[in-house]
């Protein structure tokens, strides 16, 4: 399974290279950097690779300052060891991409509509999703990412909440992972994939 992905992440690759400059990282992660007009600073786009098509055509055309670093993540389509199916993204390698290319802010394509700001905390257990308070241990599972690298990852988040933004924008319960984006000291927001194109450009105007 995970050398088709990484084919795929490939051949995906290979287009975008086409068009604009990107690369995979050691996690499988595809990035492509888009440059905009003079002046802002570096967003990280984060986005589930499995909905690469919707977040490129939101992003076609689409006016800002700086520069977006689009993150493609395929970790929700990647294997456990344990041989249990992710039902999400993974931490390490969001946390990687932050460290790395220390952008000035952080969205998180979620599934759902508007602005995220917040997440009250939560984990995964072998009966599903809870808050970190409920009864029942977080999965501890080893995950094999595209590349073959394998990392642990404790499906246990913290809560998190983003200061308001003056965007027109209905609010939703945020991303967990954005918990990883504050620790780190990055403005952090989700952004939801239902009309992820006007989210986009009314974040956009802030920035």
């Amino acid at each position: 399974m995970a050398s088709d992905l990484l084919e795929r992440l490939s051949e995906d690759l290979e287009v975008l290279s086409l068009h604009t400059r990107a690369y995979l990282d050691e996690f499988g992660t595809l990035l492509c950097y888009l440059e905009g007009g003079r002046g802002g600073g570096t967003t990280l786009l984060h986005a589930p690779y499995a909905e690469a098509l919707p977040v490129l055509q939101a992003l076609n055309g689409l006016a800002f300052r700086g520069r977006v670093l689009l993150a493609l993540d395929p970790s929700p389509l990647s294997p456990t060891l344990e041989g249990l199916p992710l039902t999400g993204p993974t931490r390490a390698p969001l946390e990687h991409l932050l460290r790395r290319h220390r952008p000035d802010r952080l969205l998180l394509a979620f599934y759902g509509q508007g602005l995220g700001r917040g997440f009250p905390g939560g984990k995964e257990t072998e009966a599903g999703w809870r808050p970190l308070e409920a009864e029942g241990e977080p999965l501890h599972l080893r995950v094999r990412s595209p590349t073959g690298l394998v990392y642990p990852e404790r499906r246990a988040y913290p809560a998190w909440e983003s200061p308001p933004l003056p965007v027109d924008l209905p609010e939703a319960e945020g991303p967990y992972l954005g918990g990883v984006g504050r620790a780190l000291g990055v403005p952090t927001y989700g952004v939801g994939l239902v009309d992820l194109k006007a989210s986009l450009e009314a974040l956009f105007r802030l920035f």
